[in-house]
C-alpha cells in the first residue's frame, strides 16, 4: 500500500467515525478496517475530532484506559461543536 492509499484509507476512517454517534458505532467503524490496535484506534478518534496536542497530560495511563477515555470523549460529542 503507496502513502496515496494509506492517506485515501484514513480519510475514509475519519470520515466513517465523523458520522459516528454511540459506541457501538465507533466499533463497527474499526472492525470494517480491522483496526484492533488500541494505539491506532486513539490516534484515529484524535484525528477525527481534531485534537493537535495531547503533551500537557500529565496522567499516565495505559492504553485500555486511554482508548476508553477517548471513546468516552467522542461519544459524549462536545468536540463537535468545536470544529
Amino acid at each position: 500500500m503507496n502513502l496515496t492509499d494509506v492517506s485515501y484509507k484514513v480519510d475514509n476512517i475519519v470520515d466513517d467515525l465523523f458520522a459516528s454517534f454511540g459506541k457501538d458505532h465507533v466499533e463497527e467503524v474499526f472492525g470494517k478496517y480491522d483496526i484492533e490496535d488500541k494505539e491506532e484506534r486513539v490516534k484515529l478518534l484524535r484525528k477525527c475530532m481534531r485534537v493537535i496536542d495531547t503533551s500537557n497530560v500529565t496522567d499516565v495511563l495505559t492504553i485500555d484506559d486511554e482508548y476508553n477515555d477517548e471513546l468516552k470523549i467522542f461519544v459524549e460529542g462536545s468536540w463537535r461543536f468545536l470544529i
